[in-house]
């Protein structure tokens, strides 16, 4: 259970999550509407895996031009697809809740180089479901099924957090007295 209490480290460690929520909004406001560096680097790490693969494509600001076989497509890669609301939201979740600790903070930020590499894929196989089928397809996957990919990303990302720092509920064993 937490309980508040007012000693100069409580005081602290309040004035650091507000800094870093701070920062976010900041980001967010001052960013608006094309969220540079993100779009571009999620197209410049999309473009390195699908060259990776066999796959020719060019990283163009937050436009990734990928050759298909019968012609080039053009993707643009959005705030949103870049995974400013993923990360945004990950990053305020866990510091805006009072119960962890600073060094279990310090530990989700090294989750989110492992949430951006889930959105790199993420937006990979909706290129590799248009390149094997349609740009229709390929949009469609975005829409549905990379939401819930991504959505799913982000949970197991969280529980493995909240296991390796050991904030994960634990059920409480209840003694049978007879």
């Amino acid at each position: 259970m937490y309980f508040k209490n007012y000693k100069m480290g409580n005081k602290i460690n309040i004035a650091i999550r507000i800094l870093i929520i701070s920062i976010c909004l900041v980001y967010l406001i001052s960013a608006f509407p094309g969220y540079k560096p993100l779009p571009q680097l999620t197209s410049k790490a999309d473009a390195a895996l699908l060259n990776g693969i066999g796959i020719h494509s060019v990283p163009m600001d937050r436009y990734l031009i990928v050759s298909f076989k019968d012609a080039n497509v053009i993707y643009e890669l959005s705030s949103e697809c870049s995974g400013l609301v993923l990360y945004s939201m990950f990053i305020i979740g866990i510091f805006i809740v009072p119960y962890f600790s600073f060094k279990h903070r310090i530990i989700a930020l090294a989750f989110l180089p492992i949430l951006f590499f889930g959105n790199i894929l993420r937006v990979m196989f909706g290129i590799l479901v248009g390149y094997q089928f349609t740009t229709e397809a390929s949009q469609f996957f975005h829409d549905t099924f990379g939401q819930i990919l991504i959505f799913f990303w982000v949970l197991i990302c969280f529980i493995i957090w909240l296991k390796i720092t050991k904030n994960f509920p634990k059920e409480k064993k209840l003694e049978v007295v007879i």
